[in-house]
């Protein structure tokens, strides 16, 4: 891996070879680049996939706690795709979904295609549908409390049962436990624009203006969540489709590789 400073944070990244065309993905949170060897084995016959780690993922430095954690993902995409050439073909999962949408609403000219796994922008689900909003405050109180109250091993058990790749808590080992317990700050820190509207991408009307193909993907064994937010934002970009991987979670790019990257591939071209 390399090492830039890409919008003002030490960032490990890499690249994959592959054909002429040009796709940055974007890794949800808890995770790192490397969970993305599989779809990008997919695109390789098509094109060069570049990859890095988000603040306090990875290799990257240690998030500092200080400002939005999304606006430093956005500078770090932004950043990455000045170095290379615009536009590209930008591909998020999960909370790495969410900013990759905010580049694609306010710098549309960045943006070739947008594929958008799982996306965890909850605003647009809650205004579309007011009743999920309703049991949603219900069934993520567990972590809601947990986190305010920085019980972070509470918290990551709750987290790890709706949002996890199926691993129980109970066979993780105890550093396993630890490690994961310790970057629950990180699920905290992305509450702010998984739960409001930055940039006013939905209040200023900026994601109903988009104009490129976009993709959405979810897990047909996804939370309800998962498919709120899919539906919601199909009905808000005017140029957008969802395709659901049959059997698959909310790690569906990674426990389902094959399957979302041919997806993918044939979605981009």
């Amino acid at each position: 891996m390399k090492t830039e400073v890409y919008g003002g944070h030490l960032t490990a990244w890499r690249a994959w070879p592959g054909g002429p065309g040009r796709a940055l993905l974007v890794h949800c949170s808890l995770g790192h680049s490397g969970a993305w060897r599989g779809v990008a084995g997919q695109l390789a016959e098509t094109h060069e996939c570049r990859v890095f780690d988000l603040p306090g993922h990875g290799r990257s430095d240690p998030w500092d706690g200080a400002g939005v954690l999304q606006d430093a993902v956005c500078a770090q995409i932004r950043g990455m795709i000045a170095d290379w050439t615009a536009p590209v073909d930008l591909i998020g999962h999960s909370f790495g979904a969410t900013a990759a949408l905010r580049i694609a609403a306010t710098a549309p000219k960045l943006v070739r295609r947008l594929v958008l796994i799982e996306p965890v922008f909850f605003t647009p689900a809650y205004i579309a549908n007011p009743a999920y909003r309703d049991r949603q405050m219900v069934e993520s109180a567990p972590i809601d409390t947990a986190l305010e109250r920085n019980d972070f091993r509470t918290a990551a058990q709750a987290f790890l049962k709706d949002w996890g790749g199926g691993e129980p808590w109970e066979a993780m080992s105890e550093p396993q436990q630890t490690q994961f317990s310790a970057q629950m700050p990180l699920i905290k820190a992305a509450y702010v624009t998984n739960n409001g509207d930055p940039d006013r991408i939905l209040a200023d009307g900026h994601i109903a203006r988009m104009a490129m193909p976009t993709l959405l993907i979810d897990g047909s064994e996804s939370p309800e969540g998962s498919h709120e937010v899919v539906t919601a934002l199909r009905d808000l970009i005017a140029n957008a489709k969802i395709e659901t991987v049959q059997g698959a979670g909310h790690m569906v790019p990674v426990s389902h590789a094959d399957e979302t990257g041919t997806l993918i591939k044939s979605f981009l071209g």
